[in-house]
């Protein structure tokens, strides 16, 4: 059974459906998610007669696991990393004769051709959870409220310099939130000053910075901050998704200068809001990205989008590519200027 968002957190919680398949391009969150559901069963996953994980393993090796009694009389955890389509039969043997631990698959993204994704979202006793990065326009939301949950507030305009800077994927958008909240002290409050002071330069910054720098025409700043963002444990998917975003910001404020509206003007319309020490960057950006060559970079974007989610691809270079690329064609239209 495929499970809407609505109902995600409640069956962490306390899982109705003896396995579970944990799939998505954010890996961060998979993981979250799977250990979760790993502590859901009460001791379980400090005793190692109850516990086991395995690392892309064989049907076999699942289904011996999936099916072996209990030596403590408690319930089994059987956590599978790396899940793949290979164990399309050992789901199908499970489905069959539903077993008494929880089994719990944790794969990458799978298209809608999956065997394994369609297997688990037809049988009542898998429940199919989809992993996605939280979109920009969301992410002031989602860091106000987890924030909140953490007993800590942040203001407005932090929220939004948030929904800006920061990665929606699960990994480095919680590193973030634990870094602010333990900032926050005392005081259980964080503003714009805050913010900045403590993530302007770490965390996701290289990957902004790469950005930045392809789209204001420096190849060498992009290549290096993006070896950084590499390094720091931020996915070509995100880099790429990140890249997205900002391409179809300016490509509303680009349309409105078209139309002959002041560019900082347009600048002010733009949602996030552009952050204050960013407003000579996104004005560069501006002049060196009429239109038309906007809407050649989102296609190029888009398709290095797909390419990173295409196994036989290397996924790495190809982002890399699509952001130099983009550099050498802002370094072009600036020396026009």
């Amino acid at each position: 059974m495929k499970l809407d968002a609505g109902r995600i957190e409640g069956f962490l919680k306390t899982p109705t459906a003896p396995i579970v398949l944990l799939h998505g391009p954010d890996a961060g969150l998979v993981a979250e998610r799977g250990l979760r559901l790993a502590r859901s069963v009460e001791g379980a996953i400090n005793d190692p007669f109850a516990f086991v994980e395995m690392i892309r393993p064989n049907p076999d090796e699942v289904l011996a696991e999936a099916t072996a009694a209990s030596l403590t009389g408690g319930r089994r955890v059987v956590r599978v990393r790396d899940a793949h389509e290979a164990l399309v039969k050992a789901l199908e043997t499970l489905v069959k004769r539903p077993p008494e631990a929880l089994v719990i698959l944790e794969a990458g993204e799978l298209t809608t051709k999956s065997k394994l994704r369609g297997l688990a979202e037809k049988s009542p006793d898998v429940a199919a959870i989809a992993c996605y990065a939280v979109d920009a326009a969301r992410l002031p939301q989602v860091v106000s409220a987890r924030l909140r949950g953490l007993g800590v507030q942040i203001d407005q305009e932090a929220a939004a310099w948030a929904g800006q800077n920061l990665s929606g994927e699960e990994g480095p958008l919680g590193q973030a939130l634990e870094v602010l909240a333990l900032y926050a002290g005392a005081e259980k409050r964080i503003g714009l000053a805050d913010i900045t002071a403590i993530l302007a330069d770490g965390g996701d910054g290289s990957m902004n910075d790469a950005i930045d720098a392809a789209l204001t025409g420096d190849p060498a700043v992009a290549d290096k901050a993006l070896s950084l963002s590499f390094d720091e444990g931020i996915s070509p998917v995100g880099v790429v998704r990140v890249l997205l975003t900002e391409l179809l910001r300016l490509r509303v404020a680009a349309g409105a200068v078209a139309d002959g509206v002041p560019a900082q003007e347009a600048m002010k319309a733009m949602r996030p809001p552009v952050f204050f020490k960013r407003e000579a960057v996104v004005g560069k950006m501006l002049r060196l990205w009429p239109l038309p060559a906007l809407d050649q970079a989102i296609a190029a974007a888009l398709s290095a989008e797909t390419a990173c989610k295409t196994t036989h691809i290397p996924d790495y270079e190809y982002c890399r590519q699509t952001l130099l690329a983009l550099a050498t064609r802002a370094r072009g239209a600036a020396r026009r200027l």
